[in-house]
């Protein structure tokens, strides 16, 4: 996976757990004043007091998410891309990076959050990121709809990169212990870790039946599903996906989370062509597509190959 930031933003598994429980803690003398997220900022805010010092903590540094938000609302209203009475929640949506689940609203530090807004031109995005400094990347895309929007060949979400940097890591906990997860944002689905997986939990119900099973992780994207079955108790995982963006992700996470490469293979496949090529009779299929997708086919296809095919 390529980064471009003049610093690589690709960090070691051990650094980002390290780090990571005191990254969006507030400190002592941290501004805790939160604003009304429907509230149209105006109302709350003098718009010409907000700059890169506004509400910054003097003794950590960071800033409360609101107010990372409030800045970059200033600017865009200021640029005419969003009017005047526009509030916080209007903004877009923030991604953290890295990101776990938290119990609290975070307080962000330098290139530590993702934006992804419908409401934004190159050149204005260009200023909130030289303006906001908690700002790594702006996307544009709507995260209502476009998630359902998929392109045709890759099968992947429709964001345009605007300005920064959009790679960004998960930390997924589980049962094994936390799984590491970068992804590129704008040509990846969004799946913000949670604090109970879902998916993970019933993917470790299939495999506790199990003693070392082989899997055939479909359509893998960044590796979630696949990885933890190699930490839970797979002899073997064979990964593959659509998206090459998903292919190049899931070999950075692979790495960083120090699986082997006699664990694993990887495939950039439609899943319909990939079953006619293997051979190998897996334990375990696994299919995680897209809501509304209809998975039959697919299916059909993981049946010839597996003893037991699942949908998360």
């Amino acid at each position: 996976m390529k980064c471009n930031c003049k610093t690589n933003c690709i960090k070691t598994k051990q650094n980002i757990l390290e780090n990571i429980d005191k990254l969006y803690k507030a400190c002592p003398q941290c501004h805790t004043k939160t604003l009304k997220k429907a509230i149209p900022l105006k109302r709350q805010i003098k718009l010409e007091k907000i700059d890169k010092n506004y509400k910054k903590c003097k003794q950590c540094g960071k800033r409360h998410i609101d107010i990372v938000m409030a800045h970059t609302l200033k600017i865009l209203i200021e640029n005419n891309q969003m009017p005047e009475t526009s509030s916080i929640r209007k903004t877009g949506t923030p991604l953290i990076t890295p990101a776990t689940y938290l119990e609290h609203l975070p307080y962000l530090s330098k290139e530590t959050l993702v934006l992804i807004t419908t409401n934004c031109d190159k050149t204005t995005a260009k200023k909130i990121k030289t303006e906001v400094p908690e700002i790594k990347a702006i996307i544009k895309g709507n995260t209502q709809t476009t998630a359902g929007k998929l392109d045709e060949n890759t099968k992947t979400n429709n964001y345009d990169l605007l300005t920064g940097c959009d790679i960004r890591c998960d930390i997924q906990n589980t049962d094994k212990g936390p799984i590491i997860l970068y992804k590129q944002q704008s040509k990846q689905h969004i799946e913000y870790p949670k604090q109970e997986s879902p998916k993970i939990e019933q993917l470790r119900k299939i495999l506790e039946k199990y003693e070392n099973p082989t899997v055939l992780d479909a359509m893998s994207g960044p590796g979630t599903l696949g990885i933890y079955a190699l930490q839970k108790n797979a002899a073997h995982v064979t990964f593959n996906d659509i998206n090459p963006e998903s292919i190049e992700s899931l070999k950075t996470n692979l790495e960083i989370n120090q699986i082997p490469k006699e664990k694993y293979q990887i495939y950039n496949e439609n899943i319909l062509e990939l079953t006619k090529k293997l051979e190998k009779q897996y334990n375990l299929g696994i299919i995680d597509t897209f809501p509304g997708i209809d998975t039959k086919k697919y299916t059909e296809a993981l049946e010839k190959i597996c003893d037991e095919v699942i949908i998360i």
